[in-house]
């Protein structure tokens, strides 16, 4: 309870310092538009007849240059795009203090608004192709989103739509004795389009062709503009199966997970050792088990940032890296519904304004995979069955009360349940071969958003409760209850417009109600034995509390002595009341950009507190301590153009003060470790017809736990990866990601002795990692057709997973004398059929 009221009154008070220091400040004068770009209206939205207002916050240099720009309330159907696009190309009159110019952020919002609608026709003539005969007598059907429109041919075979709504409409044609036609045709304000349309009879044989009913038009069919119903270019890429989130895992510096783990591995570092955090607030895991989906939608996601190394001071606790998703505001246009079902799970999403100041979204997802996968795992005597069944939902409330605040209250939870099947080479399994793995989270977030003039302030606080529970056999298990309470407090603040300051207090307090009766707590990386039975190590018993109490202080301050140089200083300090140890963690990067060509680099320090239950007296080591790194990264990033770039980076990372299993046979902090390599990475950003990534990461991740070095149990030395899709057109795209990654390393099993005191064989194993796992290639494909019904967006998708089936080798298992062994297959062949629907 100390903790908690120490928590809420530090971050008051950097409120009350921060509004004190604000009122002191002489009153700067904001910046004005000098320039204004005029932004495309989306086609579709005007198809649909929309009108929006898109609120953004822009960073205004001292030269009046639009620095950044960014959607604060998105409003969907491309206008997010076009008035970014826009707004990118203003020049403003820089913002004054004290007669200077200076640089600025404001809020800007950008009105699409629709001009006074005038309608259009279609005319013409419908014939026969044969002898270009008129047609009579036959009706004639426009569908648009404006409604259904009709008109019946004279005896001349002319017919007449007038009064027309601009926009697409889809022509079908039906005719007695002939083929339906059906096309698709256009509608401009104050224009008449004159059209002719020539039938084939039915039962003809047209130009040789094969026997049937064919129809063709003199003019080509014109495309319609197509709307992608997700947002994120990830969702776009193969093998995500829509999940923004997912795309992580094409970035350059991110491994391969073992399949169904759903676990990140950011540039040789442990899992345990990156975190991921939603709207600040740390998660313990991307995935729900299986590693199939992501435990958040990415229809609600703003924005993902993915921070490999020498990551700001805002972010602690950590060595390896960060990603980050943000959630984002609820539309205020209208109200929207999304529906997506495939052959995996269903998700549904509702959102839209409660007030002109007030919007709502609440989605929702469930997996039903557990109806089908299982039973097919194990009918293909792969070794191992995992089935994952998992459910996640989101619920936001934005309020508006004024032009310098933002309210919203946030809910969300998740849970995921695995349960695993191990045979041995007879096709078998005992009790002892069974696994199950289930956790769950539930929180509640509210944030308070305020601007000054140059300031921003976003207070943060986040509660809720999580599980975990793990199962193997009857005899092995592990049980905690945790409440979690996370309070964050930001401030940004632009000095002069060479200087820029953030700070901030993050805190956080932990309660973890423990039951364990498993091993005892032991290194897993690097160990051979990490899945040796039961009855071959020792065991502990545990039940008790642990609570860790971790707070934390931050500041940066961005300089910036000539416009084509930034740097950047930062410190991060830290406290871990449970190991009764500070951190001290300065860091330091730089950018210099000239013309299209950015050139970085940057060094910092960054410390990590044991896991929960790794100090706690009775279960671990309470004389443990933190874990440090320092990471190195020099690179350059050059702008082909618009849509496409190119980049290269070297990394280099030194651990220190790793929590190892030492010579005495102790948890201690006498592990070292080094990781190293190059990231090379291209995008071609959407815009046009393409879009993809390609990524390739050389690097070589190794430890030494006392003794010699030796490779990290995911050490990876090549990944790459390539993605794209293409819009085909009418509605159509396809998608395709391929990876090749190197296996990884494993332990071989070179012989074994029998134990007459467990009455069973023991493995004799050679050096640790000094085999390693067949070269991993996949290639993921996805097809989507985009179509209309009744006015509403729909699309149809295949995602394939593993198209050609390759058995990639997750790992090896041994009969009970290890004289004989098989591949632990990982992901088969995995489609996932579906369909969605916004409205």
């Amino acid at each position: 309870m100390q903790h908690l009221r120490t928590t809420i009154a530090a971050l008051l008070l950097g409120s009350l310092v921060t509004v004190a220091s604000v009122h002191a400040q002489p009153s700067p004068t904001p910046p004005t538009v000098a320039t204004f770009v005029e932004a495309p209206y989306p086609p579709a939205a005007r198809e649909a007849g929309r009108e929006a207002t898109v609120e953004l916050e822009i960073t205004v240099g001292a030269d009046g240059r639009v620095l950044d720009a960014r959607v604060l309330a998105p409003a969907g159907d491309g206008f997010d795009e076009a008035a970014l696009t826009a707004v990118r190309q203003f020049v403003f009159t820089p913002a004054t203090r004290d007669g200077r110019p200076i640089a600025a952020r404001i809020q800007y919002r950008y009105r699409f608004e629709l001009e006074e609608m005038t309608t259009g026709q279609i005319e013409g003539r419908i014939l026969s192709r044969t002898d270009d005969a008129p047609l009579p007598a036959v009706e004639i059907v426009a569908t648009g989103v404006a409604g259904v429109f009709r008109a019946t041919t004279d005896e001349s075979g002319t017919f007449s739509f007038t009064d027309l709504p601009p926009g697409a409409y889809r022509i079908t044609i039906a005719a007695v004795d002939h083929a339906e036609l059906v096309q698709d045709e256009e509608v401009r304000s104050g224009q008449a389009a004159s059209v002719t349309y020539r039938l084939t009879p039915a039962e003809s044989d047209v130009d040789g062709g094969s026997f049937g009913a064919t129809a063709t038009i003199e003019a080509p069919a014109r495309e319609i503009t197509r709307r992608s119903i997700e947002a994120s270019e990830m969702t776009k890429m193969a093998g995500t199966r829509g999940d923004a989130l997912r795309g992580v895992e094409l970035m350059p510096g991110v491994g391969r997970p073992p399949s169904g783990l759903g676990m990140i591995i950011v540039r040789g570092s442990a899992p345990t050792d990156s975190q991921v955090y939603l709207d600040g607030a740390p998660v313990q895991q991307l995935y729900h088990f299986g590693g199939l989906t992501s435990f958040v939608n990415g229809s609600l996601l703003q924005r993902i940032d993915l921070y490999p190394g020498n990551f700001s001071a805002r972010y602690g606790r950590k060595i390896g890296g960060i990603v980050e998703a943000e959630l984002r505001d609820p539309r205020t246009d209208r109200h929207h519904a999304e529906l997506d079902v495939n052959m995996t799970d269903a998700f549904a999403l509702v959102e839209g304004p409660i007030d002109d100041r007030t919007s709502f979204a609440v989605a929702g997802r469930r997996s039903y995979v557990d109806a089908w996968i299982g039973p097919a795992l194990e009918s293909m005597d792969a070794g191992l069955a995992a089935v994952p069944v998992y459910y996640d939902w989101q619920a936001i409330v934005a309020y508006k009360p004024g032009e310098r605040d933002r309210l919203r209250l946030i809910g969300y939870a998740s849970s995921a349940d695995l349960r695993v099947v191990i045979a041995n080479p007879g096709g078998t399994s005992t009790s002892r071969d069974r696994v199950g793995l289930a956790n769950s989270m539930t929180r509640v977030r509210g944030d308070w958003t305020h601007t000054w003039p140059g300031v921003e302030q976003v207070v943060s606080l986040v509660t809720g409760v999580r599980t975990y529970r793990a199962r193997i056999g009857p005899e092995i298990g592990v049980k905690g209850d945790v409440i979690d309470v996370f309070g964050r407090a930001d401030w940004k603040a632009t000095v002069t417009d060479q200087l820029a300051l953030r700070w901030g207090v993050d805190v956080q307090h932990t309660r973890s109600d423990i039951e364990y009766d498993a091993p005892a707590i032991r290194q897993v990386e690097g160990n051979p034995d990490k899945f040796a039975r039961p009855e071959e190590v020792d065991r502990t018993h545990y039940r008790g509390v642990g609570t860790f109490f971790r707070p934390a202080v931050f500041a940066e301050a961005v300089v910036t002595p000539v416009p084509a140089l930034e740097l950047v200083g930062g410190v991060r300090v830290d406290r871990f009341d449970e190991i009764a140890e500070w951190a001290v963690d300065p860091r330091a990067t730089a950018r210099y950009t000239r013309g299209a060509t950015t050139f970085k680099g940057g060094v910092g320090r960054f410390s990590q507190p044991p896991e929960e239950g790794e100090a706690l007296e009775g279960l671990g080591n309470p004389d443990l301590r933190a874990q440090h790194a320092i990471h190195y990264g020099l690179g350059v990033d050059h702008e082909l153009d618009e849509r496409v770039s190119v980049g290269v980076e070297g990394y280099y990372k030194r651990l220190d003060d790793m929590i190892t299993t030492g010579m005495s046979g102790a948890r201690d902090n006498s592990g070292t470790g080094r990781i190293y390599g190059l990231e090379v990475a291209g995008r071609w950003r959407p815009g046009g017809a393409f879009s993809g990534f390609l990524s390739y990461t050389l690097s070589r991740s190794e430890r030494n736990d006392g003794g010699r070095w030796r490779l990290f149990d995911y050490d990876q030395t090549h990944i790459l990866t390539v993605s794209g899709a293409y819009k085909l057109g009418r509605g159509w795209e396809l998608g395709s990601t391929f990876r090749l990654v190197s296996g990884n390393p494993e332990t071989p099993v070179v012989g074994s002795i029998f134990d007459g005191d467990i009455d069973s064989y023991r493995p004799i194993y050679g050096a640790v990692n000094s085999s390693r796992n067949p070269m991993f290639h996949r290639l993921d494909v996805r097809v989507e057709k985009q179509f209309r019904i009744a006015g509403y967006r729909c699309a149809g998708y295949l995602d394939v997973q593993n198209a050609y089936n390759r058995q990639n080798r997750e790992g090896t298992a041994y009969n009970f004398d290890y004289s004989e062994r098989r591949d632990t297959p990982g992901l088969p062949l995995l489609p996932s059929l579906g369909i969605k629907g916004e409205l």
